[in-house]
């Protein structure tokens, strides 16, 4: 049966009006480029402190519904299903993608069990950074050392998506401290074919996520500090032709 339509985003008449769209073609298509790049997308439970992680399977404009791949465990369903609803967020390139969902219902897509929501009215589109980045392929993973606080084995992050003014890094050891403002020292970016690129990272912001397998993972944007014009440049490079290969599809 059809849901009804998903709520506004909250604050869409609010300071985050300039960054909501109400266009259904313009949302239709941020769906569908959501759905074909198989990007992740994090269901944020009110008042939980469960966050689940998901991917949009279809985009059906006649059903007015969003279908979502359903998570594997039973207690994490019940919870999307108690009809508090859920707040949708992604990234693509770069550019946070969030809205609340309505309530959440089982269906079935493909002869498997998935969610479905109402398509949303509205959503937020919001860019929050002052350099382009791109998200980096899963096939060629880089990585970024960061020193451990408490003196021990440096921390070996996954470099999540890239740009010239900072990276987003990932770890599910939970050492990196998370507090905004605090400066990473003589963190190692590990690019391919290149020698190490060592900078200071200031973090800018924190979250962190329950994974398919159950395992928790720390996210962390940071800032470059200080970066010299030469690395910069090196930076710039590797970026383009990153983006370069995507848009190729390499």
């Amino acid at each position: 049966m059809d849901s009804s339509p998903a709520s506004p985003c909250p604050g869409h008449d609010g300071p985050l009006a300039p960054y909501t769209l109400h266009s259904r073609s313009e949302i239709l298509f941020l769906l569908r480029a959501i759905q074909k790049r198989k990007l992740l997308v994090n269901l944020d439970l009110p008042g939980s402190r469960q966050i689940i992680v998901t991917s949009v399977l279809a985009v059906k404009e006649t059903g007015r519904a969003l279908i979502l791949d359903s998570p594997r465990i039973d207690a994490l369903n019940r919870e999307l299903l108690s009809g508090a609803g859920a707040q949708f967020v992604t990234q693509i390139d770069g550019v946070t993608v969030s809205f609340a969902t309505g309530p959440v219902t089982l269906c079935e897509y493909e002869k498997l069990p998935a969610l479905r929501i109402a398509l949303p009215r509205s959503l937020i589109r919001l860019q929050r950074r002052e350099h382009f980045r791109v998200q980096l392929p899963l096939a060629n993973p880089v990585r970024c050392i960061v020193p451990a606080a408490d003196g021990g084995e440096p921390v070996v992050t996954h470099v999540l998506d890239i740009g010239c003014g900072g990276v987003a890094i990932a770890e599910t050891g939970g050492r990196i401290p998370t507090d905004t403002g605090r400066v990473l020292a003589d963190c190692k970016l590990l690019l391919p074919d290149s020698e190490p690129l060592v900078t200071a990272l200031e973090v800018r912001n924190a979250s962190r996520i329950r994974l398919h397998n159950g395992v928790f993972q720390t996210r962390l944007g940071c800032k470059f500090v200080d970066l010299p014009h030469g690395v910069a440049a090196r930076l710039q490079r590797f970026v383009m032709n990153i983006e370069r290969a995507r848009r190729n599809g390499v």
